[in-house]
């Protein structure tokens, strides 16, 4: 897989020509994390790899970019020492474990003894060590997301781990400073296996209540009709017995095919006819070469054989591998007409108990399951906590996965009303989600900066022939919704991480909380900020701002409706003159070959500069003084010319705003 990086543009338009591409080939990723590495201010990122579809083999190791001012991504060498070519990697969340003031990254991967789970103790300057032995997190279990949270408020994250891809048992360990213990019984009795799981301050009492849900991957032995074209899918996963056995028939015609192992194609582990020739290209001709069955042990040898049972007749198409083994063998056959007589046998199926999502309250510490009352669903994938409607409280979230039998399900969103009380809210009120495919996930954040949260729902898990053609979805929030704020906590001069800040939003003696978290369950990571919903207050009395340095930092008296972004120790009179970001008009005309000219109303001083697509700095137009409300905006100008003087080659150029309020936008010049 590849991977692009979408600039925010405004008014819901995304951009991947806003700066210059950090993928650059494919490879077998399985998420990205964004978190400020190494305290400069700008955003880093770390990708997960796969190990090369689950062989655990592959020498395609993690990757670790680090951003810098001029908004060009460079690559780290072996990922700063996270490279781990051999692990199996699912997921990277972030928080600082040791309380140095820098931001660690606990690796989730797939069981593997010789590339169990990694924790990287960050040592600066992008050197990360692999300490989970010594911390007692370094378990070949196979968590497929990891949550970070200072469950306890003693001023350390704990952790969360858990999944159901691999049948993970869910773990609570509490930070005990220089080791992780588990407290699952203590603190929960017993968890369930889930597949997701989200922290929030669900009774706005000050502490972290857990919403978790329990779904399966959704994807069991399996075949289909489409047209021309049949295909199969067989799993030798947990106490599959790995034999599975496909025939149909393809009269007076020679079908193609195209076979995958673990997604990929490995012709070493398909054999055909009865010298089990191993194929040579990705698609195969199916024909009277290949009459007779090629020599195997079912259940032993590994492999995809197929052969023909005499001239003209019938196929046979057998996966074999020992059981619990973990991998599947996939396949397409096409046909003009479609194949005829179809049959399976010795095909796992998978019973799903209908499930919702559970409400684990915390009661300093020791958490009571709370009934909710939600309506199941065939096979749940994640629940998440999100004050779609604004009103101060969490609702829930659900997006439901369904399996390769039912198809996907509708998404579920559920509205508190304050008092504990769950209420369905139905579609068009609420994002339905996708109908194709199996659902992966989802996000909020306010992405148009309106106030309210807006959500993106990925869908296209499972194997290829579900997850072909299914773009995600991007949900605009227009419903009626309440006043707000949404705090984006920085990281201070001396370079100390502020995730796992605590927010407070106090309005007429009622608070509202909130947390800054870099987790990144299965790739899927919120916004590093707190957005608070404030309900009907239009002011926000005093606002308490705990940052992990232990500062605490109290700004009184100021407009709800707002996004404030704050230094540990910034002046609370400021914060009238931090309403948002610096807004900028189009850049016209585009394309150029003369004077280019954009308005710039920026909140605070920035430094506007033009960059080529290597990141190379091209010509510096100048600083501009921060737009007070109400005042003309800045007419920023580009003759198309360096610092040198002379006219630029035709092409792309990046024109950014650097400084706390920092901002791109595209170029394209002609000649």
């Amino acid at each position: 897989y590849g991977g692009l990086v979408f600039t925010n543009e405004g008014a819901g338009i995304f951009s991947v020509w806003s700066i210059p591409q950090i993928v650059t080939s494919a490879g077998d990723r399985h998420g990205y994390a964004w978190a400020d590495l190494n305290g400069d201010g700008w955003l880093d990122a770390v990708c997960s790899h796969g190990g090369n579809g689950g062989c655990g083999c592959s020498d395609d190791g993690n990757e670790l970019w680090r951003g810098t001012e001029s908004h060009v991504f460079q690559v780290v060498a072996g990922a700063g020492g996270m490279a781990d070519p051999v692990g199996r990697g699912r997921a990277f969340s972030a928080a600082d474990v040791d309380g140095d003031g820098d931001l660690d990254l606990f690796h989730c991967k797939a069981p593997l003894e010789t590339a169990p789970n990694s924790l990287y103790r960050n040592d600066g300057a992008f050197s990360f060590v692999d300490v989970a032995a010594a911390w007692n997190v370094d378990g070949d279990q196979g968590p497929v997301g990891a949550l970070f949270a200072d469950v306890d408020d003693d001023g350390d994250p704990d952790l969360l781990l858990g999944g159901e891809e691999f049948l993970r048992p869910t773990t609570y360990y509490r930070n005990d400073n220089s080791s992780f213990v588990d407290q699952t019984g203590a603190a929960f009795g017993a968890l369930p296996m889930i597949s997701w799981a989200d922290w929030g301050d669900w009774e706005n009492d000050g502490d972290l209540d857990l919403l978790l849900v329990e779904g399966e991957e959704g994807v069991f032995d399996t075949w289909q009709e489409d047209g021309p074209e049949w295909w199969f899918f067989a799993n030798h996963r947990f106490s599959d017995d790995g034999v599975d056995v496909f025939e149909f028939d393809t009269p007076g015609e020679n079908p193609t095919a195209r076979f995958r192992v673990n997604g990929s194609v490995v012709n070493s582990m398909v054999f055909l006819g009865p010298s089990a020739v191993n194929p040579t290209s990705s698609q195969i001709t199916l024909d009277d070469t290949y009459v007779g069955a090629p020599s195997f042990t079912a259940g032993v040898d590994v492999g995809l054989y197929c052969w023909r049972e005499s001239p003209g007749g019938r196929w046979k198409i057998h996966v074999s591998a020992p059981p619990g083994s973990f991998g599947n063998f996939a396949g397409t056959v096409v046909t003009t007409g479609g194949v005829t007589l179809p049959t399976a046998s010795n095909l796992e199926t998978l019973t799903l108990p209908p499930a919702a999502p559970r409400l684990f309250r915390n009661d300093g510490g020791v958490f009571a399951e709370v009934a909710l009352g939600l309506t199941p669903a065939i096979n749940p994938r994640a629940a998440l906590w999100v004050d779609y409607d604004n009103d101060g409280d969490l609702d829930i979230h659900a997006v439901n996965r369904g399996t390769v039998e039912s198809g996907n399900e509708p998404d579920r969103l559920w509205r508190n009303d304050g008092a504990g009380v769950f209420s369905a809210v139905d579609s068009p009120a609420a994002p339905p989600g996708l109908s194709v495919a199996l659902a992966d996930g989802a996000v909020w954040g306010d992405l148009d900066r309106d106030g309210d949260l807006d959500v993106f729902v990925q869908d296209g898990a499972a194997p290829a022939f579900f997850a072909v053609g299914t773009p995600p979805a991007l949900y605009r929030n227009d419903g009626p919704a309440g006043h707000w704020l949404t705090v984006e906590p920085l990281t201070d001069g001396a370079g100390n991480t502020p995730v796992g800040t605590k927010v407070t939003a106090w309005a007429q003696g009622t608070p509202v909380h909130g947390r800054v978290h870099a987790n990144s369950w299965r790739g899927f990571q919120p916004p590093l900020e707190v957005h608070l919903g404030l309900g009907t207050e239009t002011w926000v009395d005093s606002l308490v701002v705990e940052w992990p340095t232990g500062l605490v930092q109290v700004l009184t008296g100021f407009p709800a409706d707002r996004h404030l972004r704050l230094v540990p120790g910034e002046d609370p009179t400021s914060v009238g003159a931090l309403p948002g970001r610096s807004e900028i008009g189009p850049l016209r005309p585009q394309p150029a070959r003369g004077l280019q000219s954009f308005q710039l109303a920026n909140r605070s001083p920035v430094r506007v500069q033009v960059f080529d697509l290597a990141g190379r700095r091209v010509r510096d137009l100048g600083s501009y003084p921060p737009v007070p409300g109400g005042a003309p905006e800045h007419l920023v100008q580009w003759n198309g010319r360096n610092d040198a003087g002379h006219p630029v080659a035709a092409g792309v150029y990046f024109i950014r705003g650097l400084g706390r309020d920092a901002f791109a936008t595209k170029s394209v010049r002609l000649r």
